[in-house]
C-alpha cells in the first residue's frame, strides 16, 4: 500500500495535474450543495464503510485489493509469536500473512459519468483518506475530459478536520 502510494504521489508529480485543480471541504461542501458537482470518494470499500464518509459521498472505489491467505500454519506460528514475545505485529508484518493484489476498478471512469449523469452535473470532485489517490484519480477523469477537482487535505484531514458533516463509520 506504501508502495502504491509513493508511486501515485511520485507519477502526479512528474506529470503535471491535469485536473481543474483542489478545492477546500467548504468550497466542495457548497459545490455539492448548489447542484454543481457530485463528490465522489475513490477509498475502497471497506474503507469508505468502516472509517466513514462525508454527507452525500459516492463510493466508487478507483481500484480494489484482493487477500489470499498464508496457509493457516503460517497464521498460527505468526499469532504464537505475538503471544510468546508479547508484542503484536504491526500492519506491514501482518500484511505478510496475505498475498494482497491490487486490482484497477476498470469500470472507474464510466461510473463517474454515469454518477454525474444521474446528477445532472458536469463537475466531479474526488475524494480519498489524505490526498494522493484523489488526486491521481482527478487527473484520469481530466484526461478523458471530465471536469474533475480533488478534496485538499482528503477526507481525514480536509473534510473531517474542517467540521464538515460526516458519519457511516
Amino acid at each position: 500500500m506504501k508502495f502504491l502510494l509513493a508511486l501515485l504521489v511520485s507519477l502526479s508529480f512528474l506529470q503535471a495535474n491535469s485536473y481543474e485543480g483542489d478545492v477546500t471541504a467548504e468550497e466542495a461542501y457548497q459545490m455539492q450543495k448548489n447542484g454543481e458537482a457530485i463528490i465522489v470518494d475513490v477509498r475502497t470499500t471497506l474503507e469508505f464503510i468502516y472509517t466513514g464518509h462525508g454527507e452525500g459521498f459516492i463510493n466508487i472505489p478507483a481500484y480494489y485489493w484482493t487477500y489470499d491467505e498464508k496457509p493457516i500454519e503460517t497464521r498460527v506460528k505468526s499469532a504464537d509469536y505475538e503471544v510468546k514475545n508479547s508484542k503484536v505485529k504491526d500492519h506491514v508484518s501482518a500484511m505478510k500473512l496475505y498475498n494482497a493484489k491490487e486490482v484497477v476498478n476498470k469500470n472507474f471512469v464510466k461510473e463517474v459519468m454515469e454518477a454525474m449523469k444521474m446528477q445532472n452535473v458536469s463537475k466531479v470532485i474526488l475524494v480519498c483518506r489524505s490526498g494522493p489517490r484523489s488526486s491521481a484519480a482527478a487527473n484520469v477523469l481530466a484526461q478523458e475530459g471530465i471536469t474533475a477537482y480533488n478534496l485538499e487535505d482528503g477526507f481525514t484531514f480536509g473534510w473531517k478536520d474542517a467540521g464538515m458533516p460526516w458519519g457511516g463509520q
